[in-house]
């Protein structure tokens, strides 16, 4: 069974029987704004999400104690002002499946555009991604034969569809190989000061990457371990660096070397959970047994601040993050 078809059964039996939204009553205390606009946003952009800490706890929305209780892991950021709104377990790793991709993509997106390599041809002849692309359960995007695919094919394979093979081809032109793309990843997640540890640049635990030959760090059954928290961040950093990520994340679908990639992020238009009200425009989906289903979203209101939501481990990802999304929406006027 395709791993879409396991993730849609899921979502669709998950859905039955509960309020996609809810109500909100509890006070929400303003937060201090800085109204720094991500084009403004360099290279080198070093936020501190901890601005201000002795009225940080205060600023957080309150929600209910079972607001969220489908999820191991809950946060909202505000990345107009870099500022979390709401946390919910916030700082435990934990296994985030592909949602670990979005380090691979920024590290990606860093190197093509510091040479201009978008267009760059990525070495994917290797038997073993071959094999993965072609797998019924964990592929999806195919490596053909004689065909050759850029930088920019296999960013928006990762991205669109969250194609395995074609992130660890990524991570390969980013760093000459495997293990040491995997490294770059960690001192990547160790500069920014985050709760993160990398094993795979595709997000598959290395007990699915055996079979391949790309369980090359860490132990036989080791997992990305990342914070809820940590993944927001990782979101803002590609955001700051790639504004236009959201043009490419919001597409249901995109074709590549024939190949139609279907985005299963549902909260997008004409998916079962899009509400136009809440101006959703990316960012990452992310499924594996171990982890469960995951999302990092979105989204932004007309000349409102930048919204990054994330759940982890969550069988109710979507209708979660439309009512973090709502909630956020009706306390501050920032976002409303």
């Amino acid at each position: 069974m395709k791993k879409s078809v396991k993730r849609l059964t899921i979502i669709f039996v998950a859905a039955i029987g509960i309020g996609i939204y809810e109500q909100f009553g509890n006070p929400f205390y303003a937060v201090k704004q800085v109204y720094e606009k991500y084009e403004t946003k360099k290279e080198e952009y070093q936020p501190n999400y901890n601005t201000d800490k002795q009225t940080y706890s205060k600023d957080l929305i309150k929600a209910s104690n079972n607001q969220f209780g489908n999820a191991s892991a809950v946060v909202a950021l505000d990345a107009t002002n870099n500022k979390f709104v709401y946390m919910q377990n916030a700082d435990q790793k934990i296994k985030v499946a592909s949602l670990a991709k979005l380090m691979t993509l920024y590290l990606t997106i860093q190197k093509a555009q510091k040479i201009n390599g978008w267009n760059q041809i990525v070495n994917t002849n290797d038997d073993g991604l071959r094999r993965l692309g072609e797998d019924s359960e964990l592929g999806g995007f195919r490596f053909k034969k004689g065909h050759k695919y850029t930088v920019r094919d296999l960013y928006k394979a990762a991205l669109v569809e969250s194609s395995n093979n074609s992130a660890i081809a990524l991570g390969n032109w980013v760093a000459g190989n495997n293990v040491k793309f995997i490294k770059m990843m960690n001192e990547q997640a160790k500069a920014w000061h985050l709760n993160a540890t990398f094993v795979s640049s595709s997000g598959l635990e290395n007990s699915d990457l055996k079979k391949f030959g790309y369980a090359q760090v860490g132990g036989s059954d080791a997992a990305n371990m990342v914070s809820a928290r940590s993944l927001a961040e990782i979101a803002d950093h590609v955001l700051s660096v790639y504004p236009q990520v959201v043009d490419d994340a919001k597409q249901t679908t995109e074709v590549v070397d024939g190949q139609t990639l279907i985005n299963e992020n549902s909260l997008l238009p004409n998916k079962p959970f899009y509400d136009s009200s809440l101006h959703v425009d990316g960012l990452k989906t992310g499924y594996t047994v171990a982890a469960g289903l995951c999302l990092v979203a979105t989204a932004q209101k007309p000349g409102k601040n930048r919204l990054i939501t994330v759940t982890v481990n969550d069988y109710t990802e979507f209708s979660d993050t439309a009512s973090l999304i709502k909630l956020v929406n009706s306390k501050s006027k920032y976002f409303n």
